[in-house]
C-alpha cells in the first residue's frame, strides 16, 4: 500500500504552493497546464503512487496557490518544491505550460530531471515561422482566445468557458467535462488576467532557440482532436531534441488524460519503464 497522501504548502518568495505527495518509488512530478489545476490529475494521482512517488502541485495564483506578490521565477518555483520534497531526478510530466516549464528547467538545471514526458506542450520563443504553415495554423487559437478574452471581459465568464471548451478540451464528456468547467471557472482570474503572470521572471534565453541542448530522454504526446496547431509545435520540438519521439493519440484533445485516460496511462507506464532504473 502507498504511503497516505500528504498535502502541504510550501514558502516562497512573494507567495506559497500547495503540494500533494503520496507513494514509494521512482519520482513523478505532475505539473499542470495553464486553464486548470492540479485537480486535473485527480484520477491518476493516487493511481501512480501505487508505483511511484507522485508529486502535483498549483501553480502561483491556480488552484490552493495565492497569486504572487512579487517578482518570481516559475523554474525557481519548481526546484524549490523538489529540494523540499527531496526529490531525486524525477519523471516531469508536462502538459501544455507545464510542458513549457518542464522544458525551461532542463535547460536552466540539466541534471534535475531524469526524463520528460510532455503532453501537448509549449516552449518558450514559439514563433509563427516554426510550423508548417506560419501564422494561419494558428488562426483558431487565436480567434478563440479572444472570444474568450472578450466574453471574461463582458462579465460573461460562461461565454468565456465555452470558448475555451472548444480550442481546448471539445473531446470531453461528462463528469471530466464538469471537472474542466469547475477548473475553469475557479482559477479564471489568473486564466484572464494573469494577476501572477505580471510577476513572472524567466532565466535564461528561450528553449526554442535551444532544443539540441536538452539531452533527456523526451515523450511528446499530442491528440488529433487538440488545436491544429499543436501538433505541428510537437513535431518542432521532437526536431529539435535529440531522440525525441511524437505519439499522435486518436480522439484525444489539449486535456489529454482527461479525453484519452487509458491511452494516457499506457503512455506514461511504457515510457517510465522503459527508463534506467532510478537512482533515488
Amino acid at each position: 500500500m502507498p504511503d497516505p497522501v500528504v498535502t502541504g504548502t510550501l514558502e516562497v518568495p512573494g507567495g506559497k504552493l500547495s503540494y500533494d505527495i503520496e507513494g514509494q518509488g521512482r519520482p513523478i512530478v505532475l505539473l499542470h497546464e495553464g486553464i486548470v489545476d492540479r485537480r486535473m490529475w485527480n484520477r491518476e494521482f493516487s493511481r501512480l503512487a501505487r508505483e511511484y512517488r507522485v508529486v502535483r502541485y498549483d501553480f502561483r495564483g491556480y488552484g490552493s496557490s495565492p497569486p504572487a506578490t512579487s517578482g518570481f521565477s516559475p523554474v525557481r518555483d519548481l526546484t524549490a518544491i523538489l529540494d523540499y520534497l527531496k526529490l531525486t531526478e524525477p519523471v516531469i510530466v508536462g502538459p501544455s505550460m507545464g510542458g513549457k516549464l518542464a522544458l525551461d528547467l532542463t535547460l536552466a538545471y540539466p541534471n534535475r530531471a531524469a526524463a520528460l514526458l510532455l503532453v501537448a506542450p509549449g516552449y518558450s520563443g514559439m514563433d509563427y515561422d516554426q510550423v508548417p504553415g506560419g501564422k494561419a495554423t494558428f488562426e483558431r487559437d487565436e480567434t478563440l482566445s479572444k472570444a474568450a478574452a472578450d466574453a471574461w471581459k463582458a462579465g460573461s465568464l460562461e461565454e468565456a468557458t465555452e470558448y475555451l471548451r472548444q480550442l481546448w478540451a471539445s473531446a470531453l464528456s461528462g463528469s471530466s467535462l464538469e471537472l474542466f468547467r469547475t477548473m475553469v471557472r475557479d482559477n479564471a482570474k489568473e486564466i484572464f488576467e494573469e494577476t501572477s503572470g505580471a510577476f513572472e521572471t524567466r532565466e535564461g534565453k528561450p528553449a526554442a532557440g535551444r532544443l539540441n541542448e536538452i539531452r533527456l530522454p523526451t515523450r511528446i504526446l499530442v491528440g488529433d482532436r487538440d488545436n491544429p496547431a499543436m501538433p505541428h509545435c510537437a513535431n518542432f520540438l521532437a526536431r529539435g531534441i535529440a531522440g525525441a519521439t511524437v505519439q499522435l493519440v486518436p480522439g484525444a484533445d489539449h486535456l489529454l488524460n482527461l479525453s484519452r485516460p487509458e491511452a494516457f496511462d499506457a503512455a506514461l507506464h511504457e515510457f517510465v519503464q522503459g527508463l534506467p532504473p532510478s537512482r533515488s
